[in-house]
């Protein structure tokens, strides 16, 4: 099983997105589409943690959402 980490940097112990994907999470278009949404706003966080300003958070342009 493939495991998906992120942190702010590498020296963090914060862990702001850690989840297991499996084959079937990328099976269909919208299962797909919400991982990545989820990665996205991790990524997100990472960045505005790194700048110190935790509410600067940017959720992408989503068509589930649009």
């Amino acid at each position: 099983m493939a495991r998906i980490i992120v942190t702010p940097d590498e020296q963090s112990d914060v862990v702001l997105f850690d989840e297991h994907v499996y084959p079937i999470h990328l099976d269909n278009e919208l299962s797909s589409l919400q991982v990545a949404e989820r990665l996205a706003w991790a990524v997100s966080d990472a960045e505005a943690t790194e700048r110190h300003d935790p509410l600067n958070r940017r959720y992408p342009e989503h068509p589930i959402h649009a």
